[in-house]
This record gives structure tokens, sequence and C-alpha cells, in this order.
């Protein structure tokens, strides 16, 4: 993946890395109207001190200021982010943490692992609440044959023994369960459970619940005919 974005002067880089990958541009700065960030404060200054606008204020024309500069508003940037992240997860389990027996939704495949060996998990996306999350299988083992891998087209399959092949793949509209699950320490953790399609043994408190009751009918059905 890409690293984030950085402050940095350009005195300190070679003009090769002055590029924007995302916007293919060679040469980038920005700042926002209105003026949001101190950075764009100071790009706004650097600026106009450069098209003779405005004088430059003394402390923009030390080299290492401007480079402790940049190095804290990187630091700030992200630790807003992540103060941002962790806000959303707190509300995030406190919402859910209500819905007893969790909350069933619509989810979309965003990518599944094909590793070989690898336990078999998917990402999905829920787009009612914007989590963005991992499906895992547990119930499945990585080395059972049933399994198969498709790393070409992003897919993982399970083929029964009746014939029956469910397959999970990038893209598939999938209904998963979401819950809040208590760790040690009062810690806790969304979780995300597979419903539908049934992928291999069903797990999910209802679909458990047929599975049973099919299996039950079954033993029924085979002491009446040994009588």
């Amino acid at each position: 993946c890409l690293s984030p974005a950085q402050y940095f002067c350009s005195g300190e880089y070679k003009p090769s890395d002055w590029h924007h990958y995302g916007l293919a541009a060679p040469v980038y700065t920005h700042f926002t109207s209105p003026i949001r960030r101190y950075a764009d404060v100071c790009v706004h200054r650097l600026l106009a001190a450069a098209i003779g606008v405005a004088p430059l204020p003394t402390h923009l024309s030390s080299k290492s200021y401007l480079h402790d500069l940049a190095a804290n508003m990187n630091r700030r940037h992200r630790a807003a982010q992540l103060a941002g992240r962790s806000s959303v997860q707190l509300h995030t389990l406190i919402f859910f943490a209500g819905e007893h027996g969790g909350k069933a939704e619509d989810a979309y495949v965003l990518d599944v692992e094909t590793a070989d060996a690898s336990n078999p998990s998917f990402s999905v996306i829920i787009p009612r609440y914007g989590i963005e999350g991992r499906v895992k299988l547990p119930h499945i083992d990585a080395a059972d044959p049933k399994l198969v891998r498709q790393p070409d087209k992003y897919c993982i399959r399970y083929e029964e023994q009746e014939g029956n092949v469910t397959s999970i793949q990038v893209f598939d509209k999938v209904r998963v369960r979401i819950s809040v699950r208590e760790m040690q320490d009062t810690k806790k953790e969304l979780v995300l459970e597979l419903v539908q399609p049934e992928f291999g043994i069903l797990t999910t408190k209802d679909t458990g619940e047929k599975r049973a009751s099919k299996e039950l009918n079954t033993n029924k059905k085979s002491k009446k005919a040994r009588k």
C-alpha cells in the first residue's frame, strides 16, 4: 500500500520527489480555501513571498525551523487520524453492544484470502454503517480438502460431498451478523460472522439450529426404519 502523504520542505528533497502520485503531477503543493489548517497558513505565506505579494516572515526563512515545523505537523496530523479512528471504533462498539444476538446486514466482499495453507477469511464493507472488517471462517480448517482456493479469480470455494458448491468472490453480496464480543480486561471487539451464503459447516445460531433439527429428523427416520 502507499505511504501516507507527508509535509516537507522542498529544499530537502530532489525535484523528482516533489510529485503527487495520485494526481500524476510532477510538482505539487496544496492548501484549502477557506483556510482550515496551520499548514495552509504556511503555504499561503510562502507563496505570497514567492510572487512578491507580501514579505516573507522572518521565522519562515529558517530552513531548520521549517523542517521542525513540517515534522510536527506530520505528527499532529497522524495523531488526529488515529484519534478519529479510535472515536469511530468506540462509538461503533457502543452502538452494536445494545444489539443482543447481533444484527444481520448486507455486505459486499472486498478481498478474499487465497494464500496456500491460510485460514479462510475475507474482508467486507457494510454500506449501511460504513464498516469494513474481516469475516473469518474458523469452522473450516486450512487443510480441508473440500476448500478450493482460486487466486486468479479472488475466490474461495467449498465443495460438499453432495455435489453442492458454495463460493465467495470479490464483489459478491453476502449477509453478515454484526456483534460485540467481550474480551479480557473489559475489552470489546466488533465481530463479523457469515450468515449467507452457508459456507461449509453452518455456524450462526439460527442456521446451527436448522442443521441440528435436520440431523435430529434424520436420526428419527433411521430409528423408525430399524423398527
